[in-house]
């Protein structure tokens, strides 16, 4: 474990903790929205008329935690109580808040909870997108519900964090996800983050009593996580990325002087870590496109009717037909291609991810020209 990262990070969140926390980037809404959550979610089954009733209450400010412009699985949660109620209120009650007695426990409880709640959306809204759960969904109601015990998981903030603090268990994506090794990232940090007694003093001195009071830093350890990674503040600017292992081509001529060698090596330096910065911050972008999931959408296609979305490459997929499987790039470039609900916005999504990437590979070219 790197810890001089570690802690680098740290700092960097208490120097800038006036700004994250200002009304204008007002990071302290995830604290808020747990408050919230604890307050309603656990009043009294006379409180509320419905499950509905008593979910919107306590996802009330949970709006840009798990739901964004183009992602509403919160209220996909409403959508499908309104055909299942009791499958809905199963899935949340006896199975991703049922009973476990360690982390493998509450993955398969999350992983039964996803497998569950996709067979309803597929049956009911096949062609809705936007009402997909995640992990980091989940992982969210799970935080809400027993903050002291979860953690909110993003899957680009994690790896990143791992990788910058060379943490040495692999977290994994996919089937290969080990919530297991990510809360043994986050009790590392927490620990760390015992050390640092004046950011402590700052952080709890900012909770107002509109905010849930996270004495086991479980969810100040997660915002580490989002705000070192977030395009806004970036906090791994200019820190010192783990050994890549590769060795640097000496392109200097040896009747160089030593004053022009240490000129050239300082510019070489500097345009580096200019073009490390610009494919990190792009590499951020990156991530809101490729956190959105097809596979199961249902989709239209003239020449062969209805199908559906079977594998997913961010923005390439594989679309299975009655009799045929076909795949297609989710580019408004490509004019044939199958269509999905709300299709304008995930062609445009995908056309933007694509912009993205052309550009990080133009800047790694030229990072590799310079290495």
């Amino acid at each position: 474990m790197n810890y001089d990262n570690l802690h680098e990070l740290i700092n960097r969140y208490e120097s800038n903790i006036d700004i994250l926390y200002n009304e204008e980037h007002d990071e302290l809404f995830k604290w808020r929205a747990f408050k919230t959550w604890q307050e309603q979610w656990n009043k009294p089954d006379s409180a509320f008329g419905s499950f509905a009733d008593r979910f919107t209450a306590a996802r009330k400010d949970f709006d840009l935690l798990i739901d964004n412009s183009r992602m509403h699985p919160s209220t996909g949660v409403l959508k499908l109580w309104e055909k299942e109620p009791e499958s809905v209120e199963k899935l949340f009650n006896d199975v991703l808040f049922g009973k476990a007695e360690s982390t493998a426990d509450i993955q398969n409880n999350m992983e039964r909870f996803l497998d569950g709640y996709e067979l309803l959306r597929q049956k009911y809204f096949p062609g809705n997108w936007s009402y997909k759960q995640d992990r980091h969904s989940a992982s969210v109601f799970l935080a809400a519900n027993k903050p002291s015990v979860n953690f909110v998981f993003k899957s680009t903030e994690a790896n990143r964090m791992a990788r910058y603090t060379e943490f040495g268990l692999d977290i994994g994506y996919g089937s290969n996800f080990s919530l297991a090794n990510y809360y043994a990232l986050c009790d590392e940090i927490v620990n760390a983050m015992k050390e640092h007694t004046t950011l402590l003093e700052k952080h709890f001195a900012r909770l107002t009593d509109k905010c849930y009071k996270d004495d086991s830093l479980h969810l100040l350890a997660f915002d580490l996580m989002y705000c070192s990674n977030a395009k806004v503040y970036n906090f791994y600017k200019g820190l010192v990325e783990p050994v890549t292992r590769k060795t640097i081509k000496k392109k200097i001529k040896p009747e160089v002087s030593a004053e022009e060698l240490a000129r050239l090596e300082a510019e070489r330096l500097e345009k580096i870590s200019a073009i490390q910065a610009e494919i990190s911050d792009l590499e951020n972008a990156c991530s809101e496109y490729s956190d959105i999931s097809l596979i199961d959408v249902q989709v239209e296609f003239k020449p062969y009717g209805t199908g559906v979305v079977v594998e997913q490459n961010v923005d390439r997929i594989t679309v299975r037909f009655a009799d045929v499987e076909k795949k297609f790039m989710l580019n408004s470039k490509y004019k044939v291609r199958p269509r999905f609900e709300n299709d304008d916005v995930i062609v445009s999504a995908f056309t933007e991810y694509a912009d993205i990437v052309d550009k990080i590979d133009r800047f790694r070219r030229k990072l590799d020209d310079l290495m």
